[in-house]
């Protein structure tokens, strides 16, 4: 039997910056497989959490002892909202790579010790990947900080830079 092919478990804004950014279907291209816990999915409307479950992404409902893991962790992460929580924890049980932009769930990740990246970064693996290329980057990039994400300044310009060779 073949590798299983890596696991990446999401939150609410990474579908919705590439919901703004029209890159939702190119995302399920990728050689990974994403979920999602479902109180994530049941929150999506733009683009909506059944949307994405068509296209692939992996409904996970998480145990009773793992929803317990998510109180302590609410009461020791404060900025995080509980649904990112969710995220967290199913990462850190799957073993799994964190795809989310919230800072603070970022951190909370870093110091669990569970691999995380955001929405650039998937970005820039679709490029390696060959399923964008650099123009679509940069278009994709601009429609999101348009629409109000709030994706890292100094990342978006640095990708932009690069990408205006295209």
């Amino acid at each position: 039997m073949g590798s299983r092919l890596p696991l990446y478990v999401t939150d609410s804004n990474v579908w919705v910056d590439l919901h703004l950014g029209r890159s939702v279907e190119k995302a399920f291209l990728m050689p990974i497989r994403f979920a999602a816990p479902d109180v994530i999915i049941e929150e999506l409307v733009r683009p909506s959490g059944a949307d994405l479950v068509a296209c692939g992404l992996r409904v996970e409902e998480l145990s009773g002892e793992q929803v317990l893991n998510v109180a302590d962790l609410a009461a020791r992460y404060l900025r995080p909202s509980r649904q990112d929580l969710f995220a967290l924890v199913l990462a850190e049980t799957l073993g799994a790579t964190l795809l989310t932009g919230d800072g603070a769930l970022r951190e909370a990740a870093r110091e669990m010790g569970v691999e995380v990246h955001g929405t650039i970064w998937l970005l820039d693996q679709m490029m390696a990947h060959g399923i964008i290329d650099g123009q679509k980057r940069a278009q994709a990039l601009r429609l999101m900080i348009d629409s109000g994400s709030r994706l890292p300044k100094d990342e978006v310009e640095s990708r932009l830079d690069e990408d205006r060779n295209w």
